[in-house]
């Protein structure tokens, strides 16, 4: 059942979605995704957020001058399934930002339906000054949040 929406007024985050297939690689011999995959998927809706935002990983890495957005912690929790030949719909968004760090939040939607709920948390990575093969978190600028938040 669907609950009504608060009298109070929300601020739904930015949103990417993307279309995928389950296809026979993805899956165990049971014919159900293997769940792994999921974590891929998770990834890949990580980058199409940041592209549909305007801010692609290669082009923050180079214009922001970080060392990337590392991943620091992932989860998933399985609500149904997905099996060869379905074809999902993942839906990715910041649901909450750190001075340091984020969360991504990922829905794979299988017929009307979520399957799978993710997170992954990301740092705003920098190179440490002292010692270039070690990263740090760094705090993640304004501009970035107002796109995502």
């Amino acid at each position: 059942s669907k609950t009504e929406p608060s009298r109070q007024s929300r601020t739904v985050p930015f949103t990417n979605r993307y279309q995928t297939r389950a296809e026979w690689a993805d899956c165990d011999p049971l014919a159900q995704m293997f769940y792994p995959n999921y974590f891929r998927w998770f990834d890949i809706g990580t980058h199409k957020l940041l592209d549909a935002g305007g801010e692609p990983y290669d082009r923050l890495v180079e214009t922001r001058n970080i060392a990337g957005l590392p991943l620091v912690d992932a989860q998933a929790s399985f609500r149904g399934r997905v099996r060869w030949t379905d074809d999902v719909e993942v839906e990715s968004f910041i649901s909450r930002f750190g001075g340091k760090s984020f969360t991504v939040t990922h829905n794979i939607w299988n017929d009307g339906e979520i399957a799978v709920e993710g997170t992954e948390v990301r740092i705003w990575g920098l190179f440490d000054p002292d010692d270039h093969t070690k990263l740090k978190a760094g705090l993640i600028p304004d501009d970035f949040r107002k796109t995502f938040g």
